[in-house]
């Protein structure tokens, strides 16, 4: 999925590309360019993905993380789903061993932890100037 447009989130950033299919999907890297996290390509425009990017990072207890063996082949992956199992993202790809994979989805939660810790900051940092105590 090449990429078309790109925003921060958190500590990585979101990229939105067209994929086979004619949708939408994105992919959530780390600083180090490393791709942690990806979504179906199910979104019509790369402004909707992209917005469903930085929305994941709010969906907080809603969202359900799951570890999985590959069903075909050899492997784990990890998915994070929403209501009735609607995947909200993915591992990039199946992980040889257990371990890695549940590490995989720390690293992931990991940057989304981020983001909404960011926006507490700046939610505190808006409080604090309306006191007068900045």
């Amino acid at each position: 999925m090449p990429a078309v447009a790109e925003v921060l989130v958190g500590k990585g950033r979101c990229t939105a590309g067209r994929a086979g299919n004619g949708l939408y999907g994105w992919r959530l890297k780390a600083v180090n360019g490393r791709v942690v996290g990806v979504s179906p390509a199910q979104y019509r425009t790369e402004e909707a993905a992209l917005t469903a990017c930085r929305r994941l990072s709010g969906e907080g207890v809603e969202a359900h993380a799951r570890i999985a063996h590959v069903h075909e082949g050899v492997g784990w992956v990890w998915t994070v789903t929403k209501g009735e199992g609607r995947t909200l993202a993915r591992s990039p790809r199946a992980y040889e061993r257990y371990a890695t994979c549940r590490k995989a989805l720390g690293v992931f939660i990991a940057l989304l932890d981020a983001e909404r810790a960011e926006r507490v900051e700046r939610v505190e940092q808006g409080e604090r100037a309306e006191r007068g105590e900045l």
